[in-house]
């Protein structure tokens, strides 16, 4: 059998990451088999954990976290390169939006902390060309964000959706019906609300959103097409809530919209 591959574990945080789970996995003597089955993976995914080439995501680190006895030290080292990996100016306010206590926004696309898996792939397919496999992992990081609701307090989200974005067949109509289901569904929980805006009212051009801190703090992100901006200026956030509210009275009552959404999913059938 051939001698384990080894990885200098100060190249990289993934590669750090492995190595601490290598080192723990052989001090208690267990087969790479042994502890895939204690974190539901297959042994090739601890095989790439553990050589740096497919980092978990936070909630996978989490489980090892839990069979290792790490407490949270590989969880936190999974955020932080989730946090390198995406684009510097969204960093930002991903980690913010992970603290929020209300998150308000207009967006031109179902929002991420709403999509599924298949909507996910599809936008980042159509913005962007690169490996697949890549890709997978994009998706996985984003959707692995959503496990903000299952928090005790998860954040209130009240979202205004361009109505362009129930007609645009993203990904094609089984994952737009499947997305827009989702959506459904997500409306159903106290904390989460979508109002349509008409498209015979004035949007602007890209995605708005704006966040509460828990210690009263609050932030502004703004995105378009591979550019984006998060602040914490007073004024700059100001500026941005007269948008939204702006944005707000010509949206549809949170029941016309969902009708709107109904007739959309029957339209995918």
């Amino acid at each position: 059998m051939p001698a384990p591959r080894q990885l200098d574990p100060t190249y990289s945080v993934a590669a750090y990451l492995g190595h601490k789970i290598r080192r723990e996995r052989e001090k208690r003597k267990w087969t790479q088999q042994v502890l895939a089955a204690k974190v539901f993976v297959s042994r090739v995914r601890v095989a790439k954990v553990e050589l740096g080439s497919d980092p978990p995501n936070p909630s996978l680190a989490s489980r090892f976290d839990q069979v290792l006895g790490f407490e949270d030290d590989l969880y936190n080292l999974a955020r932080v390169l989730e946090n390198v990996q995406v684009r510097d100016y969204a960093q930002a306010y991903l980690a913010r939006q992970l603290e929020a206590i209300a998150i308000h926004g207009y967006s031109i696309v179902v929002p991420g902390l709403l999509q599924t898996d298949d909507y996910a792939r599809a936008l980042m397919l159509a913005g962007q060309a690169g490996d697949p496999e890549e890709i997978d992992r994009y998706v996985e990081r984003r959707v692995a964000r959503q496990e903000v609701w299952k928090r005790t307090k998860p954040p209130w989200m009240w979202t205004l959706l361009d109505a362009a974005v129930l007609r645009r067949e993203t990904g094609g109509r089984s994952v737009m019906r499947g997305q827009l289901t989702r959506l459904r569904e997500m409306c159903e929980l106290p904390q989460i609300n979508v109002q349509i805006l008409p498209e015979n009212t004035t949007a602007i051009a890209g995605s708005l959103w704006l966040l509460t801190l828990p210690n009263g703090d609050r932030g502004a992100y703004t995105e378009g097409f591979s550019v984006g901006a998060y602040m914490e200026e007073t004024a700059q956030v100001t500026r941005f809530q007269r948008v939204y509210d702006w944005l707000h009275t010509n949206a549809l009552s949170a029941d016309a919209s969902m009708k709107l959404i109904e007739q959309a999913i029957e339209g995918y059938a």
